[in-house]
């Protein structure tokens, strides 16, 4: 099954802490392998002012190691995680190549080292290829024109080294940006399955569970601010029958239909779900009795202002609507009692005014 896939700013956000735990052990890998390469650098140029150049380089990638680690504990957004990796990256690739640059022209060793970083370089660092690419194809580039400086006639150390380096350069980028769409799609699976498990399917609204999650919590909230609430409960009463008479397909549309009236009769945020067949829930936010009386009166005219078209016919709804607002030691659930106590009220009065058999009014 294909998913819709999340955005940039989704992905990065998702894997912060994923990512920052990766950046931080690339940088503890390489503060620790500073410490031989100080001794190989000493192996080929003994000590020498080249030597101790090269020391001083190192020494301050240490350095600037122990200060990203720090800051690394506790980046809060992915475009710092970005910047700061950079800053890093330059540096350490700076230096690899200085020290290409001080070996003997006979030796090619380093160069095994050049390709393993430049594969690696893509998979390990946990950033977005584009940031990648633009260090890499400058240190690759240095490298090729060194090879080429120090052995101007070509040769099959020449040539090898050359495929090695961008074979290494390209099979990493190649590696990382799979593992990136992998991520990506198991990213976009979890959260439509997500959405889907929050959604109902037929209106595209919250379902109850979802429902209830947000009364909760937006109770809490208003108790806390002590500010109003109140739900509004809304039944269809006659859907049972449309659907009897003209089909479920019929009921279907008539419920998406009266979905999109309540929503263009509510506020913007207030929260609507489909809470059982016939019926829907509204939560208020912010809205005390009144408010909410003013609201239901809205939703009701606007649901009844004309009948639902299907297959050329006229479908006539009605509704039946409760409401409740918040009191003291209120929860979720016992305002939904007394909504619905309401809503029962409502129905018996409508049941008394319109023909239950025939689904029209009359």
């Amino acid at each position: 099954m294909r998913y819709p896939d999340v955005s940039d700013e989704i992905y990065r956000n998702h894997y912060l802490k994923q990512d920052r735990g990766q950046s931080s052990t690339i940088v503890r890998v390489l503060l620790w392998a500073s410490l031989p390469m100080v001794y190989i650098d000493y192996l080929f140029h003994g000590v020498t002012a080249t030597f101790f150049v090269l020391l001083l380089l190192r020494m301050a990638i240490v350095v600037l190691s122990m200060l990203m680690l720090k800051r690394l504990a506790s980046t809060p957004n992915p475009e710092t995680l970005q910047r700061d990796m950079l800053l890093w990256i330059v540096p350490v690739l700076f230096t690899q190549f200085a020290s290409n640059a001080s070996m003997p022209s006979e030796y090619f060793g380093h160069y095994l080292i050049d390709t393993w970083l430049a594969m690696i370089y893509f998979i390990a660092i946990p950033l977005p290829l584009r940031a990648l690419r633009a260090p890499m194809i400058v240190f690759v580039t240095a490298s090729l024109c060194l090879l080429a400086y120090q052995h101007a006639a070509l040769s099959a150390y020449t040539i090898s080294v050359t495929s090695m380096l961008l074979a290494g350069a390209y099979s990493g980028h190649a590696i990382s940006a799979y593992l990136h769409r992998y991520r990506r799609k198991i990213l976009s699976a979890e959260q439509e399955m997500e959405h889907q498990s929050t959604i109902d399917p037929v209106t595209g609204v919250f379902n109850r569970r979802e429902f209830m999650r947000i009364s909760d919590s937006e109770l809490q909230r208003h108790v806390r601010l002590g500010k109003s609430l109140s739900i509004l409960v809304l039944d269809l009463d006659q859907l049972k029958q449309i659907s009897d008479i003209h089909g479920h397909h019929a009921g279907d549309i008539v419920l998406v239909e009266v979905t999109r009236r309540m929503k263009r009769a509510t506020r913007s945020y207030d929260c609507l779900a489909r809470y059982g067949n016939e019926e829907f829930c509204i939560l208020l936010p912010e809205a005390g009795a009144e408010d909410a009386d003013r609201i239901a009166a809205r939703t009701r005219a606007t649901v009844l202002a004309m009948p639902v078209a299907y297959s050329g016919k006229e479908l006539h709804v009605t509704v039946s609507l409760g409401v409740a607002t918040m009191q003291e030691g209120d929860t979720a659930s016992s305002m939904l009692q007394r909504a619905d106590a309401s809503l029962a009220k409502a129905r018996v009065a409508n049941d008394h005014a319109y023909d239950s058999v025939s689904g029209n009014e009359v």
